[in-house]
């Protein structure tokens, strides 16, 4: 759940937990310093005679009500915090938009990607808020690249996707890939999906990047490290030569 204005709840960006947020804005910032300022009146009323404590209560009352009436105007109309309940950091907004800090809650690239694949889609992560469409776009040259690196032309990414096809790639990977595909370009050309104010769907591509990898890497590499642990060489090359005569 991507950091959102108003949200009493989202993945605060500092510590990557989905929290609890407390607000501050110009419409409670006076309730919330005069809680403050009352509890500190609060402390010290325990010290006083009983006697003051009716003038004290007396010139909170008054104090409240004129803090509350003057304070809000030097509080911008704009301006927000939100603090995180887990880590106590906060988030900036201003007109409704996360300034601070300028970075959103993705997942790290998998692991086994070449690292320029790497680099692409951690610089797409770090420009998401402020540019949804120019990390789509990141995304779809990493996709490129990702083709590359499993064999692929790497040139275009719909003949790559086709040949893939070709090999018996499964329906859903086709689906992951071609929407992908097909959303990367609508950043890099018009089309029919605008991304320019739509951070979840762009943040979802990096999820379908990765699954990409998982699905034609990872998973690949891990069950061919199991074979070559557990299976006998002898029994391998038996394997292979049972192959040959089909």
């Amino acid at each position: 759940m991507i950091p959102e204005f108003g949200k009493d709840k989202f993945q605060c960006p500092h510590c990557n937990t989905l929290a609890t947020q407390e607000w501050f804005n110009s419409y409670n910032a006076s309730s919330a310093v005069t809680k403050i300022f009352n509890h500190i009146f609060l402390d010290y009323r325990q010290g006083v005679e009983s006697y003051v404590q009716n003038y004290i209560s007396i010139f909170l009352k008054n104090t409240n009500r004129n803090f509350q009436q003057v304070f809000t105007k030097y509080i911008p109309t704009g301006f927000a915090l939100a603090t995180c309940s887990s880590c106590q950091n906060f988030t900036l907004w201003v007109d409704e938009k996360i300034v601070y800090p300028k970075k959103t809650t993705v997942l790290p690239p998998n692991d086994d990607l070449d690292e320029d694949i790497k680099a692409l889609y951690i610089e797409a992560s770090s420009i998401l808020i402020d540019s949804p469409k120019g990390s789509t776009a990141l995304l779809r040259l990493a996709l490129q690249k990702l083709l590359k690196q499993i064999g692929g032309n790497g040139k275009n990414i719909n003949n790559d996707i086709k040949d893939l096809v070709a090999d018996n790639l499964s329906p859903q990977m086709q689906k992951a890939l071609d929407l992908l595909r097909v959303v990367g370009n609508n950043a890099v050309h018009p089309g029919q999906i605008d991304l320019d104010d739509n951070i979840e769907i762009a943040r979802k591509l990096f999820d379908i990047l990765n699954y990409i990898a998982y699905e034609l890497i990872t998973k690949p590499k891990e069950l061919e490290s199991l074979y070559s642990d557990l299976i006998p060489l002898e029994t391998q090359e038996h394997i292979k030569q049972r192959d040959k005569h089909k």
